[in-house]
């Protein structure tokens, strides 16, 4: 086969009807009926969503800030000067036992996650900006069977921050929502400022004392108090509230979807109003159990009015599915992917002499700059393969 039939080969594929890039969800406002890849553009119309409530929560529970499901169990904890301690709940919010963290400090606990083999409790509220003692506190998650539990404390800075100055609600250096997966913590930030959150990476185990890395930001329009993710279908929830006035709060959750590796903030972005202080009390935890369904808690409002402690449903199934995003599909010839799923790289044959290829990621970011008909890439996912010009979009297993 000469190197032009090659090409004509290439353009003939069904991979070629992938290489326009734009929105390609149906439920945007600017879904563009002819893009194949999403390139993270799509807008949403206004979306009011009611919560279903569960039941109200003990008045123990009345600072909760956080929550993470484990199996039929719910887990919380109150925030700052609340002691060390976690509380097991079952799915209809009844409090079932204490469990002591040994070897822990409440500072401002505010955030906790879960990966398959520890849980991570974050003492990481910083409502002035100021604080210079920020960490998390790691255990075994087969250890929530126990009564007390020995934690580990991992202490880490923001890589970003210079200035400690005394700035109540009024930094941008807050935190209370973390993520944790197999081999690295993902942190949003709760900037108080200018409403946007920042993401941070940490690993999911170090010494001494290390800085929080950077990542990116987004500006989500409030602030952010917790976090949950679905590892399977990457989808992703950040909960939070806003401020419109005289203190009266309305919360809503951003739901993250079709978005590559790691980098939630490149997919589609749609914010879920989901109720105001009134019926929901100050919403501050969130926590799946089922793909794009989940449970959201909120601690007790006690100023003009009282508001009990509240545990919610949701299922935003609605929102985020149907989606008309590239869906896995085998590669087709005459490239050759030969996956080496153990050592973590697939590897790429092309038969036909060329100039040089390139491959980049669906955002358009150069992977590999190559002139050999052989080698092995490190990405997984939709990659776009330009040999000599001509594209094709490969799935790397």
């Amino acid at each position: 086969m000469g190197y032009k039939t090659l090409l004509i080969l290439l353009c003939s594929l069904p991979f070629c009807s992938f290489s326009q890039w734009g929105c390609t969800d149906p439920q945007a406002t600017n879904y563009d009926v002819n893009a194949s890849i999403n390139d993270g553009s799509c807008i949403y119309s206004p979306t009011n969503y009611t919560l279903s409530l569960i039941n109200n929560l003990s008045d123990v529970l009345q600072e909760n800030s956080g929550l993470i499901r484990v199996g039929n169990l719910l887990y919380t904890f109150n925030d700052s000067g609340s002691g060390a301690v976690i509380y097991e709940l079952d799915t209809l919010g009844t409090v079932l036992r204490p469990i002591v963290i040994s070897g822990a400090t409440n500072v401002d606990w505010e955030a906790i996650t879960s990966n398959s083999t520890h849980v991570f409790v974050g003492d990481v509220g910083n409502n002035n900006g100021n604080r210079h003692d920020l960490c998390l506190y790691r255990f075994l998650k087969s250890d929530l069977t126990l009564d007390t539990i020995q934690a580990e404390k991992l202490a880490f800075y923001w890589s970003d921050q210079t200035q400690f100055t005394s700035l109540p609600n009024a930094n941008n250096y807050d935190c209370e929502a973390i993520l944790a997966d197999a081999d690295s913590i993902t942190l949003f930030s709760k900037n108080w400022e200018d409403l946007q959150t920042r993401r941070y990476r940490l690993p999911t185990f170090w010494t001494d004392t290390i800085a929080a890395q950077l990542i990116d930001s987004f500006n989500v329009d409030g602030l952010i108090t917790d976090a949950c993710a679905d590892t399977i279908e990457h989808r992703s929830y950040l909960l939070g509230y806003k401020n419109n006035g005289s203190n009266f709060y309305t919360s809503f959750v951003w739901c993250l979807w079709d978005y590559q590796s790691q980098d939630v903030f490149s997919g589609n972005r749609r914010r879920i109003e989901v109720g105001n202080v009134l019926n929901l009390a100050q919403t501050e935890g969130i926590a799946l159990n089922a793909a794009n369904k989940g449970y959201i808690s909120s601690e007790k409002v006690a100023s003009v009015i009282t508001i009990a402690p509240k545990l919610f449903q949701f299922d935003f199934s609605q929102f985020v599915e149907p989606t008309a995003s590239v869906k896995p599909t085998e590669p087709m010839d005459p490239f050759q992917l030969i996956p080496h799923l153990e050592e973590g790289y697939t590897e790429l044959m092309i038969p036909m002499p060329f100039n040089q290829c390139m491959l980049t990621d669906i955002q358009g970011r150069t992977i590999h700059l190559e002139s050999t008909n052989r080698f092995n890439i490190y990405v997984r996912g939709f990659v776009l393969l330009t040999v000599d010009g001509k594209n094709t979009l490969l799935f790397l297993p």
